[in-house]
């Protein structure tokens, strides 16, 4: 039954109920130093190549959730235009190179442990959402601001910046909109948005994690010459 009380709606609790999570991933030293231009474009191509794996466990699962439950609120919520997989690695094509890395992404402890814990929950509609809409509502809010970000900084350039295009979705607001709608459709039980809320306040944990490494393993590579 869908929920028409927007207090109690799926959408509004679980932004109140994950408010502290978020906010702890997003004062992680790594990322503010990013975002504030203290760092250096190796350390956004470190980023997104965590991104290039997180995507991949996440995008294969939706996809083959999609083509094989019999849930049709959910698949409806998985929209194929939201995938990244190729999107990531047309932006590592020369981001990497560029920034003296590897031209192999490098996958870090803490997000091998993520993607593993999307791949754990593939099979369950909460929880496989509750990521879903995790990485994807924050792509679509914040996305096109981290982008500017970056070009003002580091002069990112347009087609490292494909993460953040979502070329489909001409009117992201609209998309948004309807996004939350579509959750709160989900016709999730008590028991399941319980399980909604909680994977997504350990998604927010494991992007803390994965920040934090980062920050450690980038002060161990080679400093980049001035």
């Amino acid at each position: 039954m869908p929920h028409s009380d927007e207090a109690s709606s799926l959408a509004t609790r679980v932004k109140k109920l994950t408010q502290e999570d978020h906010r702890s991933a997003e004062s992680a030293s790594f990322i503010t130093e990013l975002m504030n231009g203290d760092l250096s474009t190796r350390e956004y191509a470190m980023l997104v190549s965590q991104y290039h794996f997180i995507y991949q466990a996440l995008d294969a699962a939706v996809e083959h959730f999609r083509d094989n439950s019999l849930l049709p609120q959910v698949v409806q919520l998985f929209d194929p235009k939201l995938d990244r997989r190729t999107a990531i690695l047309e932006d590592l094509q020369t981001l990497l190179p560029e920034s003296g890395l590897h031209p192999a992404p490098v996958e870090l402890t803490s997000t091998a442990t993520y993607a593993q814990r999307i791949r754990d929950v593939a099979d369950d509609p909460a929880r496989l959402a509750a990521h879903h809409y995790l990485r994807y509502l924050g792509d679509l809010s914040g996305g096109l601001a981290i982008a500017r970000l970056m070009q003002r900084h580091y002069r990112v350039h347009d087609h490292q910046l494909n993460m953040y295009t979502f070329k489909s979705i001409s009117k992201p607001k609209l998309y948004k909109d309807s996004y939350r709608e579509k959750l709160n459709n989900l016709n999730l039980t008590p028991e399941q948005q319980d399980a909604f809320v909680d994977e997504a306040a350990r998604g927010f944990r494991y992007n803390k994690a994965i920040f934090e490494e980062l920050g450690t393993f980038c002060k161990r590579l080679t400093p980049v010459a001035v």
